[in-house]
């Protein structure tokens, strides 16, 4: 069986551990049965928002056993990044979450204001309350010399009313005014599967998603296994190209016990 193939488990968490405030079957089983099997896991999100702290909350709420260091955001992971650089002081265009996960790694936060030669970063990240004043704050610090960081660059994230602009519209605004190129830190980049996998074998790592353009390209541009979660549907990823293609398509995370590769 597949769970038999791989030490660690990097798990997107939205489309495959849970679905909007509900998980999706067969996944508090199956993480169990990992767990028993020794397994290492780690839950990974494209949602710079929330704090690792919180997301592993929501995870035992909903039944399934989590602690904050298995949570990688792609907000933790930037602010790893800003202290991998020297970047000691950020600008965040971005969510209270963001900010406090920053200021935990030990970043120095910039006012609404923002500042001036102090300001070594802008980080960009997603937030129902970012408004113009931000966007032109950030893009000023940048055109200043302040360092660029978007914490990923999707453009839209899944509502019920339909997909709504996520930090990559945002980053997107940021870049148009400020004319500089923006760092990306979540996946597909390397830098998000960097730190989910610090200390860890990526030789017998593999990465569970539902998204081609993050998920499995962010696996195979990083050397690592990938399988694809698709719930009913034609499976047409044999026709995608080599770095796209997921090694296998499973339909629930209860595959992992009843098929192989």
């Amino acid at each position: 069986m597949i769970a038999e193939g791989f030490d660690t488990y990097l798990l997107d968490l939205d489309g495959v551990v849970y679905l909007g405030n509900q998980l999706l079957p067969g996944a508090r089983s199956s993480l169990r049965r990992l767990r028993r099997m020794g397994k290492t896991l780690r839950f990974l999100t494209n949602d710079p928002r929330p704090m690792r702290k919180d997301l592993a909350g929501r995870l035992v709420d909903l039944g399934v056993e989590a602690r904050p260091v298995e949570i990688v955001t792609c907000g933790w992971a930037t602010a790893t990044y800003l202290n991998e650089e020297s970047l000691q002081s950020a600008y965040v265009v971005g969510s209270n979450g963001l900010r406090r996960e920053l200021e935990q790694a030990g970043i120095e936060l910039a006012g609404e204001e923002g500042g001036g030669e102090d300001v070594e970063a802008v980080v960009v990240g997603c937030d129902e309350t970012i408004c113009y004043p931000h966007i032109r704050c950030g893009a000023r610090l940048i055109r200043e010399g302040a360092r660029f960081v978007s914490t990923n660059e999707d453009p839209t994230f899944p509502t019920p009313d339909g997909p709504a602009p996520a930090t990559g519209t945002i980053t997107a605004a940021v870049r148009t005014a400020s004319g500089e190129t923006p760092y990306v830190v979540g996946k597909p980049h390397p830098t998000m599967f960097e730190a989910a996998l610090c200390g860890l074998d990526s030789e017998g790592a593999v990465m569970i998603g539902d998204r081609l353009d993050t998920d499995i390209l962010g696996a195979r541009r990083h050397g690592i296994a990938a399988l694809l979660l698709r719930r009913g549907g034609e499976d047409s990823t044999q026709t995608l190209e080599e770095e796209r293609r997921p090694d296998a398509r499973i339909s629930s995370l209860d595959d992992l016990f009843e098929s192989s590769l």
